[in-house]
């Protein structure tokens, strides 16, 4: 299990790897870790928000979150601005659909007509004074927000170094409501890192115009494309008023006109039309886009008919995407398998009418079943996922798709049922129930062909709820894809198929009081990537009066906030005396109770207890007036942005002067939670907001770290299989081998356990005493005998500090 380039021996050659990932120039080690963004609030179901991500031209990235009847809007991770009364209901949130249309986030939905969500500027902000490195505005603002901002002048900008210019765009941190730093990038906003620096205010008057007013508008799409949804006038004459010309009659010689041709095509005798006007069921008004040949009638089995694609009545596109400075929309509810594609460069027209090359475009796949398409992918070719398989765009020959031209072909038949495909490392990733594809870019036989990549881990992928791609551009060789099962746990697809790495391994989130969920995920194009998450967090309840005690349980008149037979947290409070008990109770500390009845609660001091049902505490006195408040969970939902500098989830971290607490952390009460401070490891739990640093019962000084909550991780290799006493024609699976010693070699490593045993890598005489541990690298020999039979007992490492653990192989000696 030592290996370098290739990983395939450390995914097959484990048995577990739980919240793991791999390393192209060889080894396993430790996932990342996340930090704490925001609380996303307005939703009690994860199913009634919509994730992603908006890259906003070449600036920054949003984090936009559609939940009923609002819009949320972050930049890294604050909250900017929120959309209200956008009058998407709950139910529809599940059938949107989204793409980036120049510095617009489109979104689509058979429910309604296509929306961009549009950035625009507030009313210019005069900057009233400046100062060493913050300006100073009249209209306040919200503090602690990153906002874009440019800068005009009726005289000349303030110098700054670097040089603040017009027309450009910046990012402020504002400081306070009035104040403000001046960054070149978002991230350096949010950290608050190479502000710039100003030296004279400018002369006339200097405005700070700050690019955050936000608008979700429908979007005018003229012309629409059309479609012949009756056919049936064959037996009607149709007579042109013109050849040529606006505003022309067409008479039919039978009532089939109706209004909701209107915006839609007449087409016959050479002639092409927009029709404009509905006057009456014989009657329709039109322009004349190629003039007819004649004014003669026209026999309706020469005629083409149209009224608009979509409607409200016959629906909406709900599938939306880009291709070749094309819009692209796909299955409207009266048209599953239609395709449209807009005019080149102008992504709101869809004018088909005419053959010219960059005209708009409409398609409709068909097979011998029915068709309808439920995903877009546009990659190397355009490819687009119906219920029969996947189409797409020729791949013999590369040029830009045309009216004139444009088809497309059966590549695969492998349906994507439930998540949108996406496309990485020259394949793209199709999840078909619970099967992962890999679908590959051919070039030798132009062509895309498919493989399952997840046979060997077909346990890990079950009913998948979303998927999204990583690139970690800091690191070699890594490329993830995220999938996200409904169960709440997530899937690490690593890839890079040029050097032979393929692997998948389960990621959970992990808290010691409730229950944590991956729901939703986005990545993007910079390296970076987010998640919501579903956490279950203690809050404080109602306080009730302890009536009684007996020997095992605390008595009260109610215990409305304690589910009978559900571990649930509590503090006591009192105005006289507590309850006797062994062991002794105290104030304002965390206990775990569990409810028998409506009226009595067993009590545990820590959670494994109460989760044992073991070592209950004892009462012998109620004392007086003392107090219970149950401390249950309830749901939240966070935006977490991953990271490979931490190795806890849903982290606060902190750089600053010295500290002994970590404050205004109410998601960490009543939880065990890991701390890295200044590169020592601390166990605490989180109480009245608040996680104290403590060794040994003293605080402890911190000026960089990070608390949150663990990450366990295992890595548990497969039995070894090597040749036997007979040779390559046996094994000691069957002819039985002992197992004298395991090396295993680790590298940047602090903490963790093999079978049980602390990992130990450095001698006390190259420890320090009052350093914090560096990451190690060496070799732990062990033992695993357990007699002269094959069982060698396994080897399981396990690892839940806030530390990096990285297994680079294990070498095994062989006794016969």
């Amino acid at each position: 299990m030592y290996a370098r380039i290739t990983v395939d021996a450390y995914y097959n050659g484990l048995k577990q790897a739980q919240n793991c990932i791999t390393y192209p120039q060889g080894g396993i080690g430790k996932r990342f870790g996340t930090i704490y963004q925001n609380e996303v609030s307005g939703i009690t179901t994860y199913d009634q928000s919509y994730f992603e991500s908006f890259q906003y031209l070449n600036e920054c990235i949003y984090i936009v979150i559609f939940i009923p009847d609002s819009v949320l809007i972050y930049l890294e991770g604050t909250l900017v601005a929120t959309v209200s009364s956008t009058g998407i209901v709950a139910s529809e949130i599940p059938l949107i659909d989204s793409t980036v249309i120049e510095a617009n986030f489109r979104v689509s939905s058979k429910t309604f007509a296509p929306k961009d969500l549009i950035r625009s500027a507030l009313t210019p902000n005069v900057i009233a004074s400046v100062g060493a490195t913050e300006i100073t505005l009249t209209t306040p603002v919200t503090a602690g927000l990153v906002l874009p901002v440019e800068f005009t002048t009726s005289g000349a900008l303030p110098t700054t170094s670097p040089q603040i210019r017009t027309n450009q765009t910046y990012f402020l941190y504002t400081t306070s409501t009035t104040t403000a730093t001046i960054h070149s990038t978002a991230p350096e906003a949010k950290a608050q890192s190479d502000a710039y620096t100003i030296s004279s205010a400018g002369t006339g008057t200097n405005n700070a115009v700050i690019l955050n007013s936000w608008a979700l508008s429908t979007v005018t799409l003229t012309p629409l494309p059309v479609f012949d949804f009756n056919s049936n006038y064959d037996a009607i004459n149709f007579t042109p008023g013109a050849t040529t010309g606006y505003n022309i009659t067409i008479t039919a010689g039978a009532a089939i006109f109706t209004s909701a041709l209107v915006g839609g095509a007449f087409e016959g005798n050479g002639g092409i039309c927009r029709i404009i006007t509905f006057t009456s069921t014989t009657v329709i008004r039109v322009n004349i886009v190629q003039a007819f040949v004649s004014t003669a009638a026209i026999p309706g089995t020469q005629v083409f008919l149209a009224e608009p694609a979509w409607s409200d009545d016959r629906g909406w596109p709900s599938k939306c995407s880009s291709y070749q400075s094309r819009a692209v929309f796909a299955n409207s509810r009266s048209l599953p398998n239609g395709l449209w594609l807009s005019v080149v460069n102008d992504y709101n027209n869809f004018d088909g009418l005419e053959d010219d090359a960059d005209n708009a475009i409409s398609w409709y796949p068909s097979s011998d079943n029915v068709n309808f398409i439920k995903f877009i992918v546009p990659y190397r070719s355009l490819t687009i996922h119906t219920n029969t398989g996947v189409y797409s765009t020729p791949l013999s020959f590369e040029q830009a798709v045309a009216k004139s031209t444009f088809s497309m072909t059966l590549q695969e038949s492998t349906p994507s049922t439930s998540v949108q495909p996406r496309a990485i490392d020259n394949q793209i990733i199709v999840i078909s129930g619970n099967d992962v594809h890999s679908m590959l870019w051919d070039g030798f036989n132009n062509a895309y062909t498919s493989n399952i990549a997840s046979i060997a881990n077909e346990h890990l992928v079950r009913q998948p709820i979303d998927e999204a791609v990583y690139r970690d551009n800091n690191r070699a060789g890594s490329r993830y894809v995220f999938i996200v099962n409904e169960d709440g746990s997530m899937v690490l697809f690593q890839t890079l198929i040029s050097e032979d790495v393929a692997g998948f391994s389960p990621t959970t989130l992990h808290q010691s009081y409730g229950e944590s969920y991956f729901r939703w995920v986005a990545g993007s194009s910079d390296g970076r990537a987010w998640f919501m998450t579903e956490r279950q967090i203690a809050s404080a309840g109602s306080t009730e009066l302890i009536e009684g005690v007996t020997t095992d349980s605390i008595v009260t008149i109610t215990l409305s906030l304690f589910e009978v037979g559900v571990i649930t947290a509590f503090k006591l409070s009192t105005t006289s005396s507590l309850p006797t008990s062994s062991p002794q109770l105290e104030e304002d500390t965390y206990y775990w109770g569990i409810a028998s009845d409506t009226t009595n609660v067993t009590v545990y001091t820590n959670i494994a207890d109460a989760e044992a049902a073991e070592s209950a505490v004892t009462f012998s006195s109620a004392g007086f007036g003392t107090s219970i408040t149950p401390w249950p969970l309830v749901t939240k939902f966070y935006l977490e942005e991953l990271s490979f500098d931490v190795k806890t989830d849903c982290s606060y971290t902190y750089s600053g002067a010295a500290v002994t607490e970590f404050d205004n952390l109410p998601r960490f009460n009543a939880q065990n939670v890991k701390i890295n401070g200044n590169g020592f490891g601390f166990d605490a739990e989180g109480n009245n907001d608040t996680v104290l640093i403590e060794a040994h019962g003293q605080p402890v000084d911190v000026t960089s770290g990070y608390v949150g909550f663990s990450i366990p991780t295992v890595m548990e290799p497969l039995v070894v299989s090597t040749p036997g006493t007979l040779g390559w024609k046996s094994s000691n699976l069957t002819f039985p081998e002992h197992i004298r010693y395991a090396n295993l070699m680790f590298n940047d490593t602090v903490g963790g356990f093999v079978n049980g045993e602390p990992i130990q890598l450095q001698t006390l005489a190259t420890t320090i005493p009052g350093d914090p541990p560096p990451p190690a690298s060496g070799v732990m020999e062990i033992s695993p005998m357990l007699g002269w039979n094959d069982d060698a007992g396994g080897i399981v490492i396990t690892h839940d500090e806030p530390f990096d653990i990285r297994l680079l192989g294990i070498f095994y000696r062989l006794e016969s």
